[in-house]
């Protein structure tokens, strides 16, 4: 990259979005990441003693409110010219809307759709105007259009929510110029995603940092996998 660029890395503390992290400091990015437990993320604080000057790490679990304003807070005074908020849990084994109780349904939306949000909204205006990037790790699991089969269908939904309360956010955000993108990391091998999984978390976090780079400037929502390919909502 021609110029300096700060990024600010949700969920960072393990998986893709750590993967997200070693990808953009390979790429020259200055990064902030999050983790829900700072003192216990050893990847994270070997990467920053192995790039001084260039990781910093906050704490952050976005279902705590508190914790929401205080990362707001410390990101006063900031440019930041790519966001990407990562994270979100599976939901019960069974995954099945029937057997669901409601705890378990309450605890998915909230960490998948609802807390993600929130935490976008407060951090929007810290954004770059014009060629910064707001973006959201989703899944195509939540589009509606390909939604052909029941498997994982609390999953499937909480994405969905997600996908479709970003739609909403572009209204609030695009006056200022900012690109937002909802983004498809492909099953990746993660914990989640288990060890079957086709994708390495290199070549995922690879390509969503190459998606946040090309989409720089469009000013526009869009809803890509990895491989840059448009996903249907």
């Amino acid at each position: 990259m021609a110029d300096p660029s700060l990024a600010l890395v949700i969920g960072a503390n393990r998986g893709i979005g750590l993967g997200v992290v070693k990808e953009m400091l390979s790429r020259g990015w200055s990064v902030i990441a999050t983790a829900r437990h700072p003192d216990a993320a050893a990847e994270l604080k070997a990467l920053a003693s192995a790039h001084p000057g260039k990781l910093e790490i906050q704490p952050l679990d976005m279902t705590n409110p508190g914790q929401i304003d205080a990362l707001t807070s410390a990101m006063a005074g900031k440019t930041l010219d790519a966001v990407l908020v990562n994270g979100g849990v599976a939901g019960p084994d069974h995954m099945s809307a029937s057997k669901a109780s409601a705890a378990e349904i309450g605890t998915l939306m909230f960490t998948n759709a609802i807390a993600p949000i929130r935490l976008a909204r407060a951090l929007a205006g810290s954004v770059r105007e014009k060629t910064g990037v707001l973006a959201f790790t989703s899944s195509a699991m939540g589009s509606v259009s390909l939604g052909s089969d029941g498997y994982h269908e609390l999953y499937r939904a909480s994405k969905a929510a997600l996908n479709s309360l970003s739609r909403g956010l572009w209204n609030e955000v695009k006056g200022r110029g900012v690109t937002l993108l909802t983004l498809h990391p492909g099953w990746v091998r993660t914990d989640m995603g288990g060890p079957s999984a086709p994708v390495s978390v290199e070549e995922s976090a690879g390509g969503l940092v190459s998606m946040i780079e090309r989409e720089r400037g469009k000013h526009h929502h869009a809803f890509l996998d990895f491989q840059g390919a448009d996903v249907a909502w």
